[in-house]
């Protein structure tokens, strides 16, 4: 009976200690979301030398308020220039345009670009500092938010100047063209603007989305006197160099690349939520948040004062890691102390370790089991959680789970990982108080062992684990007691419950902010998942202090997980809010005169759509498309529609010592104002050059989405077309495509239009028109 009572006494401790944990993580993820909220935006009456959002936006409404969009090259591009020079010339600022040809850095095209430069004298000659964004928007939406935040920040910093002191430093304001199609813009910048030899540092704003806390998101590896002087600056910090340590896994780029290619220590802020307008018509004024507006500009008012003052021509050539304390501070080191630090971790970890192992004996299976145990604990929920986003994304017939009503979504993949996690826990150290206990230990020591890693190979990564693993060891050193017994965890055994939620509370912190944060930027997935079964591996201790209560807690939790299943994939996908992305592409084959109807199948079919025209199962639609860039195909008339004009020119140069080179001239017929040509693998293509650029290497990337050869392009191209070289190892005679894109239908299209659903739009290039011809090279 009291062996009972005992037990009982136990469960209820152990059940209290993991309700408080329960507690602990909801009160950090309350504190993680109002901390995530943006400064409220300061009125027109705010200081003169001080940012104001409101200021701010009703410059934005008199350059983009029609909404329309303006993709480089066309003519509301051209309007918003002129705009753009009447807005510095009313703040008493000299500004230019600079009309160039650049090829991206990552793009594989090239194109004509139009930046806006004005410049404001510093007291000292001298290193300049740039700031830069970007005017273009894409074809499918005015950009509002992406990157007209930027531009209206911008001009707004450059008032803000002028109401103060003349700064030390030169201020070198460049509104570039181009972003959307490659960067480039800003390579033309960097390429051939006078100014360009005198910049000293730079500060690149950009946005993803259309609200959100401005982040700095990627800083050089040279970065020690620009992250120290912002840190130190700038009111509300948020940012981590995890964040740039990974963002080259991301489909995202911006123009900071060019300026760190050129050897620029630079830094890129800008914020990122609502995906679900990004890129869009929805990507307009009246969605832009305008207090996060004011945290871009506080952010970058702030970063433009500390560098305009400092000495560009000394920055040290030192690397420092950062990470926000919930934008009370940003906490940054030499990365240097990385490695230091991460051995500080892995000595406080392993005594613990070798008084584990002496008391552990040698059973071989039970080794396996703890050092299996954090990988199973880490991997097994997020392969679940990732799989559960997946079908209901499937069975809802959306592109991502949740994208329209993500709290049901988030409810199952939340429980999900936690019950996976407690049902593991029984098979990691059923029995056995040494397994039990390292189950907190095992998971700290490979954070450790990470941290280690990434502290020699990529320092800036090691802050995401490296604090709490620190914490932890500090925990493991001062609680360093254990008492084996066949009975569950409870306060008398080690780790103690206190020691559990102290090592629980710091990564809660961390780790929801980012899940958090990789939930609004790329949606409930794999990443998402991911994160959350990080932090849940921390639970696993307390799982066992429940004793007979863990096995009903994982039977409710895994019931909440397929009710809030259930739930999610009877809530619509879309709503007119928060639509789903769906242009539509006419293609006419001008050899065949056969024409085309396309759709992207990166979700199904609409049935409105599907009624209009007979499309069938998905599939590569052109011979280049890969098994990643499906769509749906349909018949469409023909229509007279020019194709784009192929002129071989005379070769000017002296023939190359190796293969051949073969010079043509394209050009759009039509005036269309973008242009593409496919070159097989078969041509043995060894480079390429448009108008006299060489472009770089073809990027790795882009082999993703073009199978069997590559793919280049041209943007905004003149009336008497590009020449383009290419040079080939293959001396037989081999067929590529050309074609070229116009914004809109033909009118054939217009039942199609009529056809889509009010909770799908446009997004990115839009719904174009396509015209292509087989050339011989």
């Amino acid at each position: 009976m009291g062996e009972a009572t005992g037990e009982r006494g136990s469960e209820l401790r152990g059940a209290a200690v993991f309700a408080a944990a329960i507690a602990l993580l909801g009160g950090a993820l309350a504190l993680v979301q109002a901390r995530l909220q943006p400064p409220p935006a300061r009125g027109e009456d705010a200081p003169e030398d001080m940012f104001s959002a409101t200021r701010a936006l009703a410059r934005l409404d008199r350059l983009i308020g029609d909404d329309a969009p303006h993709p480089v090259g066309s003519p509301a591009a051209a309007r918003l220039r002129e705009k753009m020079l009447a807005e510095f010339a009313a703040l008493g600022v000299a500004a230019e345009v600079q009309e160039g040809f650049a090829c991206g850095p990552r793009s594989a095209g090239c194109g004509r670009v139009w930046n806006v430069v004005a410049a404001l004298p510093g007291r000292e000659e001298g290193p300049a500092l740039l700031v830069s964004a970007h005017h273009d928007s894409v074809a499918a939406g005015p950009g509002a938010g992406d990157d007209g935040s930027g531009v209206a920040t911008a001009f707004e910093v450059a008032r803000a100047l002028l109401a103060g002191p003349r700064p030390r430093n030169p201020v070198v304001f460049v509104l570039v063209d181009g972003e959307e199609s490659g960067l480039l813009g800003a390579q033309a910048f960097v390429d051939a603007h006078p100014r360009a030899a005198s910049i000293g540092a730079v500060i690149n704003l950009d946005a993803g989305g259309t609200r959100g806390v401005t982040s700095l998101t990627r800083t050089t590896a040279s970065n020690d006197g620009l992250v120290a002087a912002v840190a130190e600056a700038v009111p509300r910090p948020y940012g981590a160099s995890v964040i740039g340590a990974v963002y080259g896994l991301t489909p995202y780029d911006t123009d900071f690349t060019v300026y760190k290619n050129a050897g620029w220590p630079a830094l890129d802020f800008g914020f990122g939520e609502d995906k679900a307008h990004y890129h869009t018509p929805l990507d307009r004024l009246a969605n832009l948040d305008a207090p996060s507006v004011q945290h871009l500009g506080d952010t970058a008012l702030a970063s433009v004062h500390a560098l305009a003052e400092a000495d560009l021509a000394a920055l040290p050539e030192r690397s420092r890691v950062y990470v926000d304390a919930l934008g009370g501070a940003l906490l940054h080191a030499h990365a240097l102390w990385m490695p230091v630090f991460a051995a500080l971790a892995l000595a406080g970890l392993l005594p613990a370790a070798r008084r584990l192992a002496r008391a552990g004996g040698g059973d071989r299976r039970a080794w396996w089991r703890r050092g299996l145990g954090f990988a199973a604990l880490v991997a097994g929920p997020t392969a679940v959680g990732a799989g559960l986003m997946a079908a209901i994304a499937w069975l809802g017939g959306a592109e991502v789970a949740g994208h329209a009503h993500p709290l049901a979504p988030r409810i199952a993949l939340w429980t999900a990982v936690l019950a996976l996690g407690g049902a593991i826990v029984g098979g990691l150290a059923r029995g056995d108080a040494v397994a039990r206990a390292w189950l907190w230990l095992g998971p700290w020591l490979a954070l450790a062992l990470i941290a280690a890693i990434t502290a020699v190979a990529l320092p800036g990564a090691s802050v995401g684990v490296l604090p709490p693993a620190l914490v932890a060891a500090l925990l493991a050193l001062a609680t360093c007691r254990f008492r084996h017994a066949p009975s569950s965890m409870s306060w008398r055994t080690w780790p103690s419950g206190w020691a559990v939620l102290l090592g629980l509370a710091l990564p809660a912190l961390m780790w929801l902010q980012a899940a958090v944060r990789v939930e609004a930027v790329f949606g409930l997935g794999p990443a998402a998942a991911g994160v959350l079964a990080l932090l849940g591996s921390l639970l696993a201790p307390l799982w066992f202090g429940l004793g007979r209560l863990r096995r009903p807690l994982v039977v409710g939790l895994a019931g909440a997980s397929v009710v809030a299943t259930a739930i999610a994939v009877t809530q619509p996908a879309y709503t007119e809010e928060r639509p789903r992305r769906l242009s539509l592409l006419y293609h006419l084959d001008a050899d065949s005169g056969a024409g085309r109807w396309i759709v992207g199948a990166d979700a199904p079919l609409p049935d409105a759509l599907q009624a209009a025209a007979p499309f069938g199962a998905e599939g590569p639609a052109f011979a280049w498309d890969t098994d990643e860039s499906p769509s749906f195909v349909a018949p469409a008339p023909a229509s007279e529609l020019a194709p784009p004009v192929v002129e071989l020119e005379a070769d000017r140069e002296p023939p190359p010592t190796e293969g051949r080179r073969v010079t043509l001239r394209v050009r759009s017929a039509r005036g269309a104002r973008v242009m593409a040509m496919f070159v097989p693998e078969a041509a043995e293509l060894r480079g390429v050059a448009m108008n006299g650029t060489v472009l770089p290497p073809y990027p790795e990337h882009r082999r993703r989405y073009v199978a069997g050869g590559e793919v280049y392009g041209i943007v905004a191209p003149p009336p008497e077309g590009v020449v383009v070289t290419l040079e080939l190892d293959n001396p037989a005679s081999v067929e590529a495509v050309v074609w070229d894109l116009s914004e809109g239908l033909p009118v054939a299209g217009d039942a199609l239009r009529a056809a889509r659903p009010a909770w799908a739009i446009p997004s990115h290039g839009g719904d174009r028109t396509m015209v292509s011809r087989q050339i011989s090279l």
